[in-house]
């Protein structure tokens, strides 16, 4: 009987223990990260998911080459040719010309293949070979190149409305001046991954480089969530993204995912760099299975009322006593954010609402915007009036029924005064008719 209790208690303990391992599995924990820095975004809205220190200044090394595809492809068709160049030539490892296949000034390359370059094998001589091309100035040495293609490059970063970046070079090299942020490089990576000529390249686990005079050179990518099946990194959520690693700027990473439909871009800046080279990889996975734990929370539910008119009215319209009627502004949607410390400390919100006139209330008629501004986002609803013009009519039954009633009567004492008013001439007549 003992051992039959004692089996019972340790089945109990164990079906207690794997519920809770269960629950805690169900529950999610923010993520820990070597990275200094890192931000997850929602790809479509751009809204912040997960942050941790999102505005500290980073070096970007060669995601610095997003920026730089986006500048090619806003410039140049997938066909058009460019010629390599002295400037490209001079760039250290890694580089085509130095680690791949020698190159010679003036050799040419069509943009789509320059993008398997710059995106494939993040090659820093053909961001260069890119930038002069760009300019149109293919005699030009390293310096020109960058102060030049700097200008174009910030001028693009202030038109992504980013405060906190500055780029000198196409490939992202160290320079002291050349900084970013994880957020400042989110924005400039949802700007990149919506165009499909630098999704597709992106995605490419290997590709070949063909130069106009037909020599084959080919190249893998570095990021290996996308690269070999049988690895622990591997991820088939993982689109595609863009490495980056100075001494300075630690292990950098940017990428894509998407699971069931639903896109984030997750930025890791200045991870470290271990024997096997995977904590970049695995930061990004941490950060990534966290994000997609989190889902919106209603700032405001469908049908709740964000806040109430008081609006004085007569029910006579010119006449009588003044009254007061109490107008909820009501949504028809969720507005919706993701709850976060930033989201929290920054978020507004306004309401514009238009003049409210008691008599044209209509509860399927907006009657202003409620605006939810975010980091970056700006989300509207429309509000709605709680009450219509027919409830106020409601709520004034009894003196409206009162005053048709009077109304009525009053009628009815001129039909009879003026009814009597007839008889009593048309009976005098008849009385002069008779006397004559």
């Amino acid at each position: 009987m003992k051992r039959k209790i004692i089996s019972l208690i340790l089945t109990l303990s164990i079906s207690l223990s794997i519920s809770s391992t269960a629950f805690a599995v169900g529950t999610s924990e923010p993520p820990k990260l070597y990275a200094k820095t890192a931000v997850a975004i929602d790809a479509e809205t751009g809204e912040v998911i997960y942050e941790k220190n999102l505005d500290d200044r980073v070096y970007p090394a060669s995601t610095t080459k997003l920026l730089t595809a986006l500048l090619l492809v806003e410039s140049k068709k997938p066909s058009d040719l460019l010629t390599y160049t002295s400037s490209a030539k001079s760039q250290p490892s890694a580089s085509i010309n130095l680690d791949k296949k020698p190159l010679n000034v003036g050799q040419q390359m069509t943009v789509d293949n320059a993008m398997k370059g710059l995106l494939v094998y993040s090659a820093n001589d053909i961001a260069y070979m890119i930038a002069d091309n760009i300019l149109g100035k293919l005699d030009y040495n390293v310096g020109d190149t960058n102060r030049e293609f700097s200008a174009l490059m910030n001028k693009k970063i202030s038109e992504l409305g980013l405060k906190n970046t500055h780029f000198v070079t196409p490939n992202g090299l160290h320079d002291p001046q050349h900084y970013t942020t994880s957020y400042d490089m989110s924005v400039i990576a949802k700007a990149a991954f919506s165009n499909k000529s630098i999704l597709n390249t992106v995605k490419q686990k290997e590709a070949t480089i063909t130069t106009e005079d037909g020599i084959n050179i080919p190249v893998e990518n570095r990021n290996k969530l996308i690269l070999d099946k049988e690895t622990s990194l591997y991820d088939k959520t993982c689109i595609g993204g863009k490495t980056g690693y100075t001494k300075e700027a630690g292990k950098c990473l940017v990428a894509l995912f998407d699971r069931d439909g639903r896109k984030i871009i997750g930025v890791v800046m200045n991870s470290g760099y271990d024997s096997e080279d995977t904590l970049v990889f695995k930061d990004m996975e941490n950060l990534i299975n966290y994000s997609y734990t989190i889902n919106y929370t209603n700032l405001y539910s469908n049908n709740s009322t964000y806040k109430t008119e008081t609006l004085s009215y007569k029910p006579l319209a010119f006449l009588g006593p003044e009254k007061t009627i109490k107008v909820p502004l009501v949504l028809k949607e969720n507005a919706k954010y993701y709850k976060n410390n930033l989201n929290d400390r920054e978020k507004k919100v306004t309401a514009d609402v238009s003049s409210l006139d008691p008599w044209k209330l209509k509860e399927d008629t907006s009657v202003g915007t409620l605006t939810l501004t975010e980091r970056g986002v700006t989300k509207k609803y429309k509000l709605y009036p709680g009450v219509s013009t027919s409830s106020l009519i409601g709520d004034n039954k009894l003196l409206y029924g009162g005053v048709t009633a009077v109304i009525v009567a009053a009628v009815a004492v001129i039909i009879f005064i003026i009814y009597k008013i007839i008889k009593f001439f048309s009976n005098r007549g008849r009385r002069r008719s008779y006397y004559r």
